[in-house]
Parts: C-alpha cells; structure tokens; sequence
C-alpha cells in the first residue's frame, strides 16, 4: 500500500509539476530574433544558455508526462500518441541544442570581439538558422507534437473524458509551435490544467486505478 501511495505522489509530481516548472522558465524566454541575434542576446547570454541546459531534461519529462496522461489506455490512438510523442521528444531536445544553446555559445564567445569578427559570428548563426537540417528537424517536431497531442486527445475521449478538458489539452499545440513566449508558457498551461481536470476530477469520479495492467479498450474502461 505505502508502496503505491508513492507511486502515485510521485507520478503526480511529474504529471503535474514538469508544466508547472516549465511554464516558470518559459515565461523568460523570449522569442529569438534571427536577424539581430548578438545585440538580443548579449543582455541575457548566461541566462539564455542556463535555460537551454534546463530545457533538454524537462522536455522529456513532458513526454514522460504524455505516457502518464494516457497510463492505461491501450488503443490505436494512444499507441499513435505514444510513438509520436518520442518522436517529438528527440527532435525537440535536438533543435533546442542546435538553435538555443548554439547560438547562446556563440553570443557569449561573441561578446569581446570587434564589431567586424561580430558580424562574421552574426552570418553564422544565420546559416545555422537557415541551414535545411534545422528546418527539417523543426517541421518533424512540429508534425509529431500535433500527430501526439490530437491522437491524445482522441484515445482519452474515446475512454470517456469530457470534451471541455480535451479541448483545452488541444492547447498544448501551442508549445509545439514554440516554447517561447507566448506560445510555450500558454501550452503548458493548457497541459497542466487538461492533466489536472482529468486526473483529479474525471479519474476520481469514475473510480479508476491508474496502473500499468489496466486495459482500457478504446471505447470502455474494463
């Protein structure tokens, strides 16, 4: 019994408090200008690298929280979800690495050159912004994040969750289009209300035990 109170405290520590720590760290990240990237970044250099850093784990620890969301649903939707949801993971913390954190390196290194070697690093992060690799990892992650969340949404109706809950998870595109402000703060958002609404209240009211060995059908609980 102990055993399972504290699965259970710690699943919901995760579930619930990973959007809630990322919304806090989103809210300072602002949107990255490509075009004057040095002269926007020189102010917050330190902070913009630290952030970055902190991403990389708190993204897989909301595609941790995806799988939670869904424990228990067994069904095509929540397999799609599932496989898209690593999908997204690994590009997402790939590109944050590539755009976020390289070009935090860069300013920082940038900072006591001249004007002139400055806007040779300036070219730089221009090709590194345009370079294709970049936008096709972007438009992989952004696929998978919608293909998770729509195929989320749908495995959890198909169970039996409200729609107004599931409406407001369809928020969390948003941080699939950007986790800077104000995209990422306001899909977290939606994320940690969705999850809570339907762990807190729709989970409770149908008495549903959330462990790994509960076959939920896709279109009643068993």
């Amino acid at each position: 019994m102990e055993t399972t109170i504290r699965r259970d405290i710690l699943r919901r520590v995760v579930l619930f408090g990973t959007p809630v720590v990322l919304i806090i760290l989103e809210l300072g990240h602002p949107l990255l200008d490509h075009m004057n990237t040095i002269r926007m970044l020189t102010p917050i250099v330190g902070w913009w690298i630290v952030l970055h850093v902190l991403l990389i784990p708190l993204f897989a620890l909301m595609g941790y929280s995806m799988f939670l969301l869904l424990q228990g649903i067994q069904s095509l939707a929540a397999t799609i979800s599932r496989c898209a949801t690593v999908i997204f993971v690994a590009f997402e913390v790939g590109y944050d690495t590539a755009v976020g954190l390289n070009s935090g390196i860069l300013v920082s290194n940038a900072n006591t050159l001249p004007v002139a070697q400055q806007s040779v690093i300036q070219q730089a992060l221009h090709q590194l912004f345009a370079n294709p690799a970049i936008f096709v990892s972007y438009y992989i992650l952004f696929g998978a994040g919608i293909v998770a969340v729509c195929s989320a949404a749908w495995a959890l109706y198909s169970v039996g969750v409200p729609r107004l809950p599931l409406i407001i998870l369809l928020g969390t595109l948003l941080s699939t289009y950007s986790h800077a402000l104000p995209f990422g703060p306001l899909g977290s958002a939606c994320f940690l209300i969705a999850a809570l609404w339907i762990e807190l209240v729709w989970r409770k009211s149908y008495q549903v035990e959330m462990k790994p060995e509960v076959a939920v059908s896709s279109g009643a609980i068993t």
